[in-house]
């Protein structure tokens, strides 16, 4: 498996295609943030955490094609190659193949779309500061919590990809998967932690009420305010169910590519 993973990271680091895209969502990330800056009615200012409180969908609208790249890249590139032929050829079992290709795509690739999440707080506070919509701390924290998601995402599309066999067409589900994301959560408003759409949802958005007054200048002036705090439901919830998910992902897998003719 060692040898598996480390020629896995030799292609990664060697594609230029994955890089720039991770490189642009990036800047996409930071400058969204900035261009949805607005001043806040209580403080004045321009604040980073109004922004988050009422764009959560910035948060992992984009990591999710950058999640279903990775998986596909690591998980679907070899069909295109026949590289896991030699790999068979050279010894390693279908297992170890599996293992290796699967874990260190779902891991890295979880990890790698929580960086990306946390650009739009970095960037925001980089450019106008956090401001007291939103605690920090409890955003962060929530933020955190992603990783789960991500991971059971993640393993989901590495089974899809040892059906589908193409890493092309993994990407254009990205592509479904990131704009059609947003919208059904906003068409059906669930939110639960059984599916990982909803389950983004849940910790990117904020429980809030609302105030008005009327300004001689300014005229109506809405105020709102935020819980940003988390419950202990929403973390165990989290993390139990993403990794049960992930898990039974993982076997179904493992039971499409056992059975695979590698040709």
């Amino acid at each position: 498996m060692k040898n598996i993973i480390k020629s896995i990271v030799y292609e990664m680091l060697h594609s230029k295609m994955v890089i720039r895209l991770y490189v642009l969502f990036m800047l996409l990330q930071a400058l969204v943030v900035i261009l949805n800056a607005e001043v806040s009615p209580v403080s004045g200012v321009k604040e980073t955490s109004m922004v988050l409180s009422d764009g959560g969908v910035l948060t992992y609208e984009f990591p999710i094609f950058i999640l279903t790249l990775i998986v596909g890249v690591i998980c679907g590139e070899d069909y295109r190659d026949k590289v896991a032929n030699y790999e068979v050829l050279s010894g390693h079992s279908r297992k170890s193949i599996y293992l290796a290709r699967s874990l260190f795509a779902i891991f890295s690739a979880a990890a790698l779309c929580l960086i990306l999440s946390f650009i739009p707080l970095i960037a925001g506070n980089l450019y106008m500061g956090w401001g007291s919509t939103l605690k920090l701390g409890d955003v962060v924290a929530r933020y955190l919590l992603l990783f789960f998601p991500y991971l059971r995402l993640a393993a989901f599309l590495a089974m899809i990809t040892f059906l589908i066999k193409n890493q092309y067409i993994m990407m254009a589900l990205g592509f479904l998967i990131m704009f059609g994301s947003t919208l059904l959560s906003d068409l059906l408003g669930a939110s639960n932690y059984y599916v990982s759409i909803y389950n983004f949802k849940m910790l990117t958005e904020y429980k809030s009420w609302s105030i008005y007054n009327i300004d001689p200048v300014r005229g109506l002036i809405d105020y709102h305010a935020y819980d940003s705090s988390l419950t202990s439901g929403m973390v165990i919830g989290t993390i139990a169910v993403s990794l049960a998910m992930t898990a039974f992902y993982l076997i179904m897998g493992y039971a499409l590519f056992r059975r695979d003719e590698l040709s």
